[in-house]
């Protein structure tokens, strides 16, 4: 299993090396969820173990959350992820990179596990109900299979 900081990084590095400027938050939280889904999908296990919660705008990774807090980012991180991670780091990257924050907020909210956490919760709480990973594999499942009919 992945440093989920060390996986952040990485993302953070990619998306500096294209645009200049670190990823901003938003963005970095949903391509973490999407990884792990991807994870998920394609090897059946998670990439790393930090859980996420179920935040007004999506899966939130509080390690990844207060790294950003801090004003250092990932600078003390290590780098070391197997090639097959980077490869997977990668290939999430390009495929959603393209998409604003703000479509990678509304595609994280059609997720079973993002709704899951959030029952009960008025729209505009901030809440702290981890996402289940059954509910992940699920999501995984539902993506890969609208992958496959398309």
């Amino acid at each position: 299993m992945e440093n989920t900081l060390s996986v952040a990084k990485m993302f953070n590095n990619l998306y500096r090396t294209e645009n200049g400027i670190n990823m901003d938050q938003m963005r970095m939280h949903k391509m973490m969820y999407l990884v792990q889904r991807e994870s998920l999908m394609y090897n059946k296990a998670p990439l790393f173990d930090a859980p996420f919660e179920g935040w007004m705008y999506g899966p939130v990774l509080v390690e990844v959350r207060n790294a950003y807090s801090t004003g250092s980012m990932f600078q003390t991180v290590s780098d070391d992820l197997s090639s097959e991670s980077q490869q997977l780091v990668k290939s999430v990257y390009q495929r959603y990179n393209k998409l604003s924050s703000w479509q990678l907020s509304s595609l994280s909210h059609g997720e079973v596990s993002w709704k899951h956490s959030r029952e009960g919760l008025d729209a505009d709480a901030r809440g702290s109900v981890l996402l289940k990973l059954s509910d992940m594999r699920l999501d995984a499942a539902r993506d890969l299979l609208r992958r496959k009919t398309a």
